[in-house]
């Protein structure tokens, strides 16, 4: 009897132990066989299929049990930063700066946030840091061609990335931002020929593709705004702008009832897009269906009532752009000539 309850008594100390172990905050994650590091690899995958509620949720079980780990604050911000909480995400580049400030990187990303809320002054602030800290020179002409370009030197920054180019040829931001910049100067064959050099760096980036076939659409090279729009709705289905100009394509190819069914697509995604409507609308008005082109138009109207006031000035400054740059040509031609 003496053994028996002996025995009893030091089994359920025994088991008392053990439920403390495994439920103890410190234990818990280690009781599951998961250490800081499996946590944030698992935070990176779930990032990479944009399950990014998962990820952020890995990633705080990692800084739970390491919180000195730059590495982790760094991924955890970049989720935020996808989900588009700024400040959630300026917290913990923040943190990783505070951890370890030689993340020089880190400064960028801050810098970028700042410049998608309009404060250039901080953001150019920071943007100095990167040239400060960064190693190499191609980052720090990079970092000065996006300084430039918060300024508004076009062509000051589209230089800056060049000599960056030449420093690391394979510099994938570079030539996206030089690409950009042509853009910005509606000398679209340039943009397209950088958006190609990137796309072959990275073949299967969404917003390389999808601006890459924005711009092959304004140049009316429809069949190739259609072949690389059609990779990237491979790649995610429910962009705006990868359905909104696919409609486009179409409709520069002849096919009017493609063009409203990816544009209606679009509008799927973005039900309050006047842009959307107001296009839509027009596909209406050449089909004939003009009661559902006037409901169109209307619809875009009263989401933004001063849509077409702003299109006209779009449209404006536009052909102010492609006058001064048919000057510039001109000028640049005539200054050969006279050399020769």
């Amino acid at each position: 009897m003496y053994y028996m309850n002996h025995f009893t008594i030091k089994s359920a100390v025994i088991s008392a132990l053990i439920l403390v172990y495994l439920f103890a905050p410190h234990h818990y994650a280690w009781a599951e066989g998961a250490s800081p590091n499996s946590y944030y690899l698992r935070g990176n995958k779930y990032l990479l299929k944009k399950k990014v509620d998962k990820a952020i949720d890995n990633y705080k079980k990692a800084i739970r049990l390491r919180p000195k780990e730059p590495k982790y604050y760094y991924k955890l911000a970049q989720a935020y930063r996808s989900k588009g909480l700024r400040d959630e995400a300026i917290t913990n580049y923040k943190k990783v700066i505070e951890i370890d400030p030689t993340y020089y990187w880190t400064y960028s990303k801050l810098a970028d946030i700042f410049v998608e809320t309009g404060n250039n002054e901080k953001a150019i602030s920071y943007y100095e840091i990167c040239v400060f800290k960064c190693p190499r020179e191609s980052e720090k002409h990079y970092y000065r061609g996006r300084i430039c370009d918060i300024s508004g030197e076009i062509d000051e920054a589209i230089s800056e990335y060049k000599q960056a180019l030449k420093q690391r040829p394979d510099y994938f931001d570079a030539l996206s931002c030089i690409a950009e910049n042509y853009e910005k100067k509606q000398d679209l064959k340039m943009a397209a020929s950088y958006y190609l050099r990137a796309k072959r760096l990275r073949c299967y980036d969404e917003e390389t593709l999808i601006k890459l076939g924005i711009v092959y659409t304004k140049l009316k090279e429809f069949q190739k705004a259609l072949k690389i729009l059609n990779v990237a709705l491979l790649i995610n289905p429910f962009n705006r702008d990868t359905r909104f100009y696919l409609g486009k394509a179409f409709y520069g190819k002849g096919n009017l009832d493609h063009a409203i069914k990816q544009t209606k697509k679009a509008l799927e995604v973005e039900p309050s897009d006047p842009e959307i409507h107001f296009t839509l609308g027009l596909y209406y008005d050449k089909k004939g269906w003009h009661d559902l082109a006037v409901a169109e138009y209307q619809e875009a109207l009263y989401l933004k009532p001063d849509y077409l006031f702003n299109k006209l000035e779009k449209l404006n400054q536009k052909k102010n752009l492609s006058t001064k740059g048919a000057n510039e040509k001109e000028e640049r031609e005539n200054s050969e000539n006279r050399r020769q």
